[in-house]
Order: C-alpha cells, then structure tokens, then sequence
C-alpha cells in the first residue's frame, strides 16, 4: 500500500494528461532519434534563451532573456529530466567537475564542490540575480524550485567572478521556464521514496487579456527522518506576472516565498559508542540505535523575494535586461543542549539595481553589467547568559564589461573583459571599504558544428584580501557519430574566499594551488548508451590528499535508452556506478567508497514522466561527511505530467 497514491496518480496522469499536440507550440522537449547519438550538445545554448517559436496571437512578441554568456556549459530540462533528480544539486552532477559533499539525509545543507571551489566561493543566480546571503556568501540549493528550471548553466572558470555582488571565482545560472502558452497550462509533479520522503509541485501558466501572462509554482517537500532528529519541511511558492507592452517591451513582475525548517543532529556521536564499548561500524549505520551529536538543533529560514524586471529590443542589435528586486531572508538556529541554550539569528534585506546590456553589430559584441545593492544585515546571537547584536550595513557597486570579435563567420571569437568593485558604506569592518577589480580573456573555436575548442585566464581580487586570484581553463567538446566528448584542464591559484566576519565563527578558506581535469565521454552503441564522468585534481604537493573533495571521482552509466511501445513512450533505464576516491578531513584520511543505482524514466506521449530508483541497489554502507551516512538501499518512485487541458 504504500505506493498507491503514485499508482492512482499515474492512472490520472495517462487518464488526463494533454495531446502532444496541444503542446508543441512551446514545449522544449526533443523526441529521440534512436538512430543517432543520445547525449548532451553543449555546443547549443538551452531552448529557454534560443529564438524560440514565438505565439502569433494578436501582435503579443515575448522578449527572452539571454544566459549570462555563451561560452558557458549548459544542461537543459530535456536533460536532466530523464535523471531523477531530488534537488537542484543534483541537477550539477552532470557537470564534470562538480562534487557533492552529500550530509546523506534530505534537506541537509549540502555543499557543492565546482572547480574544487565550495561554500563561500560560488555566485549562485536565478535569472541573473545573486541569491547568496551577503553576509555569509553561501546559498543553499534546496531553496531553488526545480521544477520552474528549464536549464542552468556554469560559467567558464576563467569569467565566474565577472558576475554578482562578489567576485567569486564560480558562476551558476538557474535560468527559469519562460513561454507563452496558447491555452492554460497546468503540470504537477509527484514523488516518495522510503522515511516519509515526498514532494509536490504544481505549476500553472495562462495567458490572460492579451497583454498578460501569469504563471504560479508551488513546492512543498518534506522528509520524516533517517536518524534521530534529521526531518525535514520546505514550503515554497512564486508568482510571475508579465506584460507584454509591446513587441520590444516585456515588463515582470516576480513573488517569491520559502519557509522551511531542518533538524541539525550534527552526524552520528562516534564518541558515545567509543565510550560504551560499542562497535562502531555496526552502530553507525543503525537509523534506529545509533546516537546523534544533537537532539535538539534546528535551523529555521524564511525567504520573500520581490523584483521588478524589463527585458526590451527597442534598440536595434540589443536587448536590455534591467532589474530593481528586494530580498529579505531570515535564518534561525537553535542549538539548545540539556543544560545550556544558543541561538543565533541571522536577518539580511537586499535593495538592488542591476543593468545589463548586450549589443551586437557585424563582426563586434559587447556586453556590459551594473549593479548596485544596499545590505542591510543584522545578526544576533544569544546564551544563558549572554546576548550579542552584530548590525552590518554596506553598499557594493560592481560594473564589467566583456568585448567579442565574431571572425571567420563566428567560428573564431576571442574576447576580453574587466570588472570593478566598490564597496563603502562598511560600519562594522571600515577596512573593507574600497575597490578591487579583475580582468581577463578568451577564446572559442569552432572549426565546424561539432568540434569546439576554449582557452581562457584571468586575474581577479576579492574583498577577502590584496593578493590576485588566478585562473585558467582550457577544453575540447566535440561529438562525432556515436560519440561524445567534452574535456576540461584548469589551473587556479590564490584563491581566498570569506566568511570575514569573526562573530561567524568561521575562518578564511585558502588554497594556493591546484589544477584538475574533468571529462564526460559518452558512446551510443545501437539502443545502448554508455555515460561516463570522471575528475581528477591534484594540488602543488603531488602526494597530498586533498581535503573534503576526493582527488578521482568517477560516474558511470549503461543504459537501454529507445522509443518503445507504439512510439509512446521514451525510455532509459539502467544501472549506475558512482566512486569516490579517498580524501582528508576533520577527522583523518577518508576510504574510498562507491554505490550502484538502478534506473529508470520515461516520457509517455511526450507530455508525462514517470520515475523509478532502486537506490543504493547493493546496500552498501558508507558515508561522505564524517559521520553522516549515506542512504541505504531504497526505491523511490515519482511522475510528472501535464493535464487538464
């Protein structure tokens, strides 16, 4: 019984759902060519910022945004819908060289590894605009709505700090579903897996009048617990409403609401069991015996976000993109124990402004991004005994600009570009008052459709310290037949993030160097597809393990990937290898470990997924982050689809 409410739903699903044809006008879906190779094109941009079918009623024309740029990687809905993912984290798992320093538990504030740059050190947008708190630099990618991604993209490392308040060395760009249906549309997705795990999401988006779109996501996820004290509540929703001035002008207006709530058990209490003469291995992964750090800890948030967005051509050659948005977060951690009591609270509101202007003529373009934002930031934190108030107050005005040359038919584009930072106003460190800048170049070439080469570098300060951050990149992508290649070499040094305020708690993270290469290679061998992702970093002393990322990851996939059943339904499934190399940490040098997954999705009729993991498949015991284990075995299953038409 328990996965009759998935049963019933997929019933309504194939009952109820809409035509494919009701759809094609704006779905950015692509139906599998089994005869050709099935993977990622990441020589295209995503659907979402191409010049898509545009809706011929009346004179409405829908003015799209654009992605930060397009040297970036991308990874589009079409994509990462066949991945069964849980959260936007997992969206980035594609990219190869990400890793996911996994908690193990759902709603846990994972952190992401990109470029070997974690927490503290990634600007994190959607739709252009920096969601990092700006007194700590860090966002938590549960707060991200997946369901309302059509794709994302990572800048390339050598242009990650040209973006957002902060030059931090990594950009990532959740860029949202943006269409103009032709009739109301409605989808809703479903999905549970084992300790009460669950999440809904119904998305809706009509044109009203015709000058209006409105368009309304609601998300809720929830988790019971795996151990003591690790359950999990998120509640959010957005509300979109655009209109259409004319076909040059598109004026929107966005709401966005989260309020979630997460148990902070701190991992497993190897301490205890020490203590008590206990073993270890045997305890640790018991969910029912094993004893946690903390009971009681939890950490609260609640988020409002407001902005008020023109996209417009009305200059030839340009789109102008202007933003002015508020935001308000609001984060509470309790840390009680049996005998003492701390919380802290964190309250930041964001006024800003941004610009972007993009133009192109002939053989030159140019972009160019402003943004100016008030941080009005205060944080508190409370004992027994004592309570402490820390207000922060600063202004940051930061402007870059990148210039292209489109030679050899646009096959050949070598850019440069430059960016400047100011930050006054600063009450509670003056010292950080002042400017820094940065400044790089690069190049892309594409000698053909299916072969592109990048080489980039670039010197940047961040408000952590005087000395210049540096980075290079160099990759291939190609994709002939049957297979698919994209291979990445980078090299970075100096790189210094913050958390700079000392009632944090928290200390600067400093790497001086490291260099890493990641490949994607996949191969389409008849109704078979074979994926593979592997990293490999290595920092200035060749026999040093690296700390919290493993120096080898590597993912690798076989699947059976066809049309099947009358051309209805589009399939892949099949089995999954994950391994994690050995890695240091707080508490000594890591094993290596891996798991094996099995797999299944498939789109019926083009407008319904449905899920199946069998996760874990084998039960094997580790874990990622000393000491919070990993799942164990488990099936998760779950649908989307599209209905009442």
């Amino acid at each position: 019984m328990k996965f009759l409410p998935s049963l019933l739903l997929l019933f309504y699903a194939i009952a109820f759902s809409q035509s494919a044809d009701s759809l094609k006008t704006y779905s950015h879906r692509l139906q599998l060519d089994t005869t050709k190779t099935a993977q990622r094109d990441t020589l295209a941009l995503p659907d979402s910022v191409k010049a898509k079918i545009r809706p011929k009623t009346d004179t409405l024309v829908q003015v799209y945004q654009k992605p930060l740029n397009n040297k970036s990687y991308f990874n589009n809905r079409n994509e990462f819908d066949f991945t069964n993912y849980r959260y936007a984290g997992d969206i980035l798992k594609s990219f190869n060289l990400d890793f996911l320093n996994d908690y193990g538990s759902i709603g846990q504030p994972n952190e992401t590894y990109l470029y070997g740059v974690g927490n503290n050190g990634i600007s994190y947008f959607e739709d252009g605009i920096m969601q990092n708190s700006r007194l700590q630099n860090f966002f938590d990618l549960n707060s991200i709505q997946t369901e309302s991604i059509d794709s994302v993209e990572i800048a390339p490392l050598p242009r990650g700090f040209l973006y957002g308040s902060f030059n931090n060395m990594v950009s990532v760009n959740f860029i949202t579903r943006d269409f103009v249906p032709p009739q109301p549309y409605t989808r809703i997705k479903y999905y549970q897996g084992p300790n009460g795990e669950a999440m809904i999401d119904g998305l809706f988006n009509q044109k009203i009048y015709n000058k209006f779109d409105i368009s309304f996501d609601f998300t809720n996820r929830k988790f019971d617990y795996l151990y003591a004290n690790s359950a999990y509540s998120n509640w959010q929703t957005k509300l979109k409403i655009k209109y259409y001035l004319n076909n040059k002008i598109n004026i929107q207006g966005t709401y966005g609401f989260e309020n979630s709530k997460v148990g902070l058990n701190g991992g497993v209490n190897i301490d205890t069991l020490i203590q008590n003469n206990l073993n270890v291995n045997e305890y640790l992964y018991s969910d029912i015996q094993a004893p946690v750090n903390s009971y009681l800890s939890t950490q609260n948030y609640k988020f409002h976000y407001l902005n008020l967005r023109m996209l417009s051509t009305y200059f030839d050659n340009s789109i102008t993109d202007f933003n002015v948005y508020y935001k308000f977060d609001y984060t509470e951690l309790n840390q009680p124990t049996d005998t003492t009591y701390y919380k802290t609270v964190n309250k930041n509101k964001i006024y800003g402004v941004s610009l972007r202007q993009d133009y192109k003529k002939d053989l030159f373009d140019f972009q160019f991004i402003g943004i100016y934002e008030t941080s009005d930031l205060k944080y508190y934190s409370s004992t027994d005994s004592s309570f402490n108030y820390y207000p922060v107050s600063y202004n940051n005005f930061s402007a870059s600009a990148v210039a292209s040359l489109h030679l050899l038919d646009s096959s050949l584009v070598p850019s440069v570009f430059y960016k400047f930072s100011n930050e006054s106003g600063n009450n509670y460190m003056p010292e950080l008052n002042g400017s820094y800048n940065g400044y790089g170049a690069d190049i892309t070439y594409n000698p053909f459709d299916k072969l592109k080469f990048y080489l980039g570098f670039s010197n940047f300060r961040t408000r952590a310290g005087s000395n210049y951050s540096h980075s290079f990149e160099a990759g291939i992508t190609s994709s002939f037949g049957s297979l698919f290649a994209d291979v990445k070499l980078f090299k970075r040094g100096a790189l210094q993030v913050n958390n700079l305020y000392p009632f944090l708690n928290n200390t600067n993270y400093f790497n001086q160097d490291l260099t890493g290469i990641g490949a994607n290679i996949n191969y389409m061998f008849w109704k078979f597809l074979l994926e593979t992702q592997t990293s490999y970093y290595q920092t200035g002393n060749s026999s040093e393990l690296l700390y919290l990322f493993p120096k080898i990851s590597f993912t690798g996939g076989v699947y059976y990937k066809n049309i099947v059943f009358s051309n209805n339904l589009n399939l892949k499934t099949g089995l999954l290898y994950t391994f994690i190399g050995k890695r240091n940490s707080s508490v000594g040098e890591l094993n290596s470990n891996w798991k094996l997954d099995l797999t299944a999705a498939g789109e019926i009729k083009k407008v319904t997924m449905i899920y199946f993991t069998w996760e874990n498949l084998l039960d094997n015991k580790y874990y990622i982050i000393p000491y919070y284990p990993m799942y164990r075995r488990g099936i998760r299953i779950g649908l989307a689809w599209e209905l009442f038409n």
